[in-house]
């Protein structure tokens, strides 16, 4: 089997603990009749298609790999009208097809679960804070889709461009800081013009808090991530986007430690896997390689885990390939160190997520994630609330 990373170029260390991560896989499966052959993308379309080459010669039955959205689909082109299936560890849910796999993290899915177990827990008024690009617009529309399944109400929704400097005005609208200053303001000039000496101490004791109405929306999503989640984070607090009376809701970019110092934040949920095995795998690859790995680094162990059990499971015959689609496509799923997943047959990924809290000491588990799938065309939202009925 072969693995396509970029070796050099920008994305050389993500690539490097890519392969460090399958091999510690590989390491464990301990079957000798699978090696792991190596091959550069460069980080670019055409170094994936020519590594995509390079395996296909060198025999490769299935192939790990490659990192990026357009890499994947320019190996895919090569490999796929080969029957030679590709798992790739992007989230570009457009790269996709059959044969073509994708096994990173899609923010439709973390989305949906998200919203999900809020709405569950009755709140159905949201916000969204969206960044520009490809990856808001992906959240904007799972979110809308999202909401409105659950038969939630948008009451507000403000994009914000990719710089710390340019966002605080995004926030102060969805805040709606201006207008609300402006009720206030206005509350103050009608208590004091009863001219009472009870309306005027109110007035007074309004002024001094500067207590503003809430905002109308019970939730916010921040899909956001490292320093500028912070930021955005505290900026909404700022314009009193109250933490304490507003949920904060995110994806798996805030699957962050960094996030945990920030006050904001205390207390928002989000989807992901239950972080006990994948911190017992990052501790172990710490120790192993003496490096900090990329969180990205559990796909790619799961993806050679995966490999290393449909290879074990076969049955020898020369007419029975254990990387067919009826194979990697098995409804039941596998188990890996990011929890249950399984391939569906249009090459995307479907992942039973954890909601987490976000603590001062951790991200705490405050719904597990689903234990088995239900069979394909039958969505984990609809066993969910088939089995609460």
């Amino acid at each position: 089997m072969a693995i396509l990373l970029p070796l050099s170029g920008p994305e050389r260390d993500a690539g490097s603990a890519l392969l460090k991560a399958a091999a510690m896989a590989l390491f464990d499966a301990y079957d000798p009749r699978i090696s792991l052959m190596p091959f550069d993308t460069k980080g670019d379309p055409a170094g994936a298609a020519d590594a995509a080459r390079k395996a296909v010669d060198s025999g490769a039955q299935i192939v790990l790999g490659p990192l990026l959205g357009d890499n994947v689909r320019a190996a895919g082109e090569v490999l796929t009208p080969l029957h030679i299936p590709l798992l790739g560890f992007s989230n570009d849910s457009r790269v996709a097809a059959p044969g073509r796999y994708i096994l990173g993290f899609l923010p439709e899915t973390e989305i949906q679960r998200v919203i999900d177990y809020t709405t569950s827990k009755g709140l159905e008024r949201y916000a969204a804070l969206l960044p520009e690009g490809l990856y808001g617009d992906r959240v904007r529309a799972a979110f809308g889709d999202a909401v409105s399944a659950g038969g939630g109400q948008i009451m507000a929704m403000e994009s914000y461009p990719p710089d710390a400097k340019e966002a605080e005005e995004p926030i102060k609208a969805l805040a709606r800081y201006d207008a609300r200053r402006r009720a206030l303001r206005s509350e103050v000039r009608f208590l004091r013009s009863l001219d009472d000496d009870m309306t005027d101490e109110v007035a007074e004791n309004l002024e001094k808090a500067e207590k503003l109405d809430p905002v109308p929306y019970d939730v916010v999503l921040v899909p956001e991530g490292g320093s500028l989640l912070r930021t955005v984070a505290t900026l909404l607090s700022f314009y009193e986007v109250d933490p304490d009376k507003v949920k904060y809701i995110g994806t798996g970019l805030w699957n962050d430690p960094a996030i945990l110092k920030e006050p904001s934040l205390q207390g928002g949920w989000f989807a992901a896997p239950d972080p006990e095995k994948p911190s017992a795998f990052m501790a172990r690859f710490q120790k192993m390689y003496d490096e900090t790995p990329p969180r990205i680094t559990t796909i790619a162990y799961d993806a050679m885990s995966l490999v290393a059990t449909l290879a074990r499971g076969w049955s020898g015959k020369a007419d029975d390939n254990p990387f067919d689609a009826k194979y990697l496509t098995d409804e039941h799923g596998f188990s890996g160190v990011d929890g249950l997943f399984r391939l569906q047959p249009d090459g995307l990924n479907e992942r039973a997520l954890a909601i987490l809290e976000v603590a001062k000491d951790g991200f705490h588990v405050v719904d597990p994630a689903e234990t088995a799938f239900p069979a394909f065309g039958f969505s984990l939202r609809q066993a969910v609330s088939q089995g609460d009925n």
